[in-house]
């Protein structure tokens, strides 16, 4: 009896150590919007307000209340334009005016890879909790190298539940 235990707690611990090594290999290490912000890592800040051509397709965020009644809607895309004379991408996010209840939360970030996927740099996240609200992460300098890539990420929540993250594919 005490080796089936034995051999359940060492598999145990291997199941464990492994999930814990596969999910800290993501190539994206923990980011704060400080980060990228000030011309930080080669990004450069913009206003909210800016909006470009959309790229890499878009996505909106449902959260239902308990009672699936819709209670926080976002949506969130790619967009890339000319910043300061240089053509650039970056991510957006916009809360319903409508469908925004109290406590909601938004958040959104971009990631930025120079080496085709491998790694990458995380810019943000950039949180709004209003509705009617758009906010836009600093952008990134697009370039003719296959091995540089953008996505936006996005995630909206509310106090008992949220959307879990949701991503545009790579451009």
């Amino acid at each position: 009896m005490h080796s089936i235990r034995r051999i359940f707690s060492v598999g145990t611990a291997a199941l464990v150590l492994g999930a814990g090594l596969v999910a800290g290999s993501s190539g994206a290490a923990q980011a704060a919007a400080s980060d990228c912000t000030q011309g930080r890592a080669g990004f450069t800040d913009i206003p909210d307000s800016l909006s470009g051509r959309g790229v890499a397709g878009a996505g909106a965020l449902v959260v239902d209340f308990p009672t699936n009644v819709p209670y926080a809607v976002a949506s969130y895309a790619m967009q890339t334009g000319n910043v300061g004379g240089r053509e650039m991408g970056w991510g957006v996010l916009s809360t319903s005016a409508s469908l925004w209840g109290p406590g909601a939360s938004g958040q959104v970030w971009m990631d930025v890879t120079n080496d085709n996927k491998r790694s990458w740099i995380q810019c943000g996240p950039f949180y709004v909790s209003s509705a009617g609200a758009r906010i836009t992460t600093p952008a990134y300098p697009t370039s003719s190298s296959a091995s540089r890539a953008f996505r936006v990420c996005a995630m909206a929540a509310i106090p008992v539940r949220d959307t879990g993250i949701t991503c545009t594919p790579w451009w």
